[in-house]
């Protein structure tokens, strides 16, 4: 039996003329693949694939949320697409969001955001949109995701720069950054002057929003003005988008880590 062929999420799904959010069936969609979707109570995991050659089961959690549903859906397909021959996982979708790292968990997250969320049916819904919880959540709803996941989308194709950081009363758990602000800007715990520090510690609502100071969230960098939407996720979790409708300190920043990156270049020559 042959192994299933991989398939861009973008190709597939324009190679079934689906043009639409509303007709993103992710469970029809797998079955084009050969992959059959069940829906039944799964202790230890969200989901599960197990397959041989051609054909393959996923065995997707009943009790979960649809929104979850379909993304654990999406993200064994991506297993499926990318892993050849016989294969048996167990997931937990999204429990991989923010870790940069280029693993299998990492990958079949992101084929999963690229099928239910494809570039070209989300950046043009959330283009010149503020960064906010509310965008996310008018999205996610369109695209029937997540809050979580449909966020770090819109950090990934909004318009402007931005970061989704998740928070504890530990500290940062996990984070993620789009395109345009420079690695450098690696978020520290929320500073007692964020709205997420004031979520966290109990003496606001459930979401808040407003401009903070940069350094209240980053460390060596030049004060400046960011966005903040902050919300509380569960008891103990906050989410919080920073972005910037200006981009000029996040241009000052990368120029000036060139700059020092040019002359540490230069020294090393030097010697």
């Amino acid at each position: 039996m042959m192994s299933p062929q991989f398939i861009r999420a973008v190709d597939l799904l324009r190679s079934l003329g689906v043009s639409e959010p509303s007709e993103i069936d992710v469970c029809a969609i797998a079955q084009t693949q050969g992959a059959t979707v069940v829906e039944k109570p799964v202790k230890g995991s969200e989901a599960r694939i197990m397959g041989f050659g051609d054909k393959a089961l996923i065995v997707v959690n009943a009790d979960s949320i649809p929104q979850r549903r379909r993304f654990s859906v999406g993200h064994e397909l991506g297993h499926w697409m990318r892993d050849s021959g016989k294969i048996s996982l167990g997931c937990n979708p999204e429990s991989q969001f923010g870790s940069g790292d280029a693993n299998a968990e990492t990958s079949a997250n992101r084929y999963a955001s690229d099928l239910l969320m494809p570039d070209f049916m989300f950046r043009p819904r959330a283009e010149k949109r503020p960064m906010t919880f509310d965008t996310a959540a008018d999205l996610a709803d369109t695209f029937k995701t997540s809050l979580t996941a449909t966020s770090i989308r819109l950090v990934d194709y909004g318009s402007y720069p931005a970061m989704l950081i998740c928070s504890d009363t530990r500290g940062v758990r996990w984070s993620c950054r789009g395109p345009e602000v420079p690695k450098i800007l690696r978020p520290q715990p929320a500073g007692r002057m964020t709205f997420a520090s004031d979520l966290l510690r109990g003496s606001a609502g459930r979401s808040t929003s407003g401009a903070v100071y940069s350094d209240q969230w980053f460390s060596s960098v030049k004060r400046h003005s960011v966005h903040e939407d902050s919300r509380r996720m569960g008891d103990e979790l906050v989410l919080t988008l920073l972005w910037w409708e200006n981009e000029d300190p996040l241009i000052e920043i990368q120029e000036e880590q060139e700059r020092r990156d040019y002359r540490r270049s230069d020294w090393s020559d030097d010697d």
